[in-house]
């Protein structure tokens, strides 16, 4: 496998889950749908990024440099920590009353959620700089 090659395999890989996980919330409308919809449409975009991870590693490392496969692999690892967070905050919709335990238990689930967000978007943007690196390094041109 070629270098190009080898970044078109990483990228659409990671597009498989990213692209899954957006249009979960571009689409679905979390507001209107019932928790048992919301907790299968969001099982089924872990599904499809764990899927991914799968199939990164199955991938070699090229020439021996695991830099930007790591890179990819640790963002999929944060969007299925992302998601599963997520399903974690359905069983608290629709509840009316919500006790102050409840709503301790849902604020710290808020937090660590806009944590692991915060992490994602910091591990999206070292893999875009990993990527130009690895280019670089491997006359790769990137579009």
């Amino acid at each position: 496998m070629d270098v190009v090659e080898y970044n078109d395999s990483l990228v659409n890989i990671v597009k498989e889950c990213t692209d899954s996980t957006q249009e979960l919330f571009k689409d679905f409308n979390l507001d209107d749908a019932n928790i048992e919809s919301i907790t299968e449409a969001l099982q089924n975009s872990i599904t499809i990024c764990q899927n991914s991870q799968v199939n990164v590693s199955k991938l070699w490392s090229y020439k021996k440099d695991s830099s930007l496969k790591d890179a990819v692999t640790e963002l999929l690892t944060l969007e299925i920590d992302y998601l599963q967070k997520f399903v974690s905050t359905s069983r608290y919709r629709n509840i009316d009353n919500i006790t102050e335990e409840d709503k301790a238990e849902y604020d710290w689930i808020i937090s660590d959620l806009n944590e692991t967000q915060n992490a994602l978007n910091q591990q999206f943007t070292e893999l875009q700089e990993e990527q130009e690196v690895f280019a670089a390094k491997y006359a790769l041109k990137l579009e």
